[in-house]
């Protein structure tokens, strides 16, 4: 009797051995959000100007290739491999994300806060209109982040537009990590927003006093 209540004891224990490691093996990790922000610019680079003050800006449509049209980040493991990573997502939409730091840089850029997202723009009766096509805006995690974007400014009254620029970016991660690919994509777009406003500030009319 005691040998077949040992008996017992050992199989329950076994069994319910095995689905604790069940269950462990099944659990996933948990999934991590990132959002990109806004950086802060250097005393130069805010001082750009002020032509654009008084003109409302459109900025998009932002037009993605599909590949990163998706809420997984997107990296690069060779030349001609990607990585979509399950557990490691934008918080959102990436297309909206990079949008509103493009909006909060330029604003800070141009000192105006007549920027608007064009999908909204209609009422406010913009002169300028940003379009953006983005080739490439991914990278290696403790490697490099490379943003590749043609833009072209149009204005919208004459419908006259300015020439297309072709723009790429480096920037270096500082660590082999998401948060750093993360970082350095924000700082991507803080380059190209520079770039944006030095031409803004070329196209808009000047301040009359």
């Amino acid at each position: 009797m005691i040998k077949e209540r040992l008996n017992w004891i050992t199989t329950a224990t076994a069994l319910l051995a095995v689905m604790l490691l069940s269950a462990c093996a099944g659990k996933s990790p948990p999934v991590d959000f990132y959002t990109l922000n806004a950086t802060a610019l250097s005393a130069d680079a805010e001082a750009a100007g002020t032509r654009c003050s008084n003109s409302v800006i459109a900025i998009g449509p932002v037009n993605w290739p599909r590949y990163l049209d998706q809420p997984r980040i997107v990296t690069r493991t060779g030349p001609n491999r990607l990585n979509f990573d399950e557990f490691h997502r934008w918080a959102g939409s990436l297309n909206d994300d990079f949008e509103r730091i493009l909006i909060k840089n330029l604003a800070r850029l141009l000192q105006s806060e007549l920027l608007v997202s064009n999908r909204r723009s209609a009422r406010f009766n913009p002169a300028y209109r940003v379009e953006l096509d983005i080739e490439q805006f991914d990278g290696q995690l403790g490697g490099d982040v490379i943003l590749d974007v043609k833009w072209v400014i149009t204005a919208i009254k004459s419908g006259k537009p300015d020439e297309t620029h072709a723009t790429t970016i480096r920037e270096t991660t500082t660590a082999p990590d998401y948060d750093a690919l993360v970082s350095a994509s924000s700082r991507a777009a803080a380059q190209l927003s520079q770039e944006i406003a030095s031409e803004l500030n070329k196209v808009c009319p000047a301040v009359q006093d």
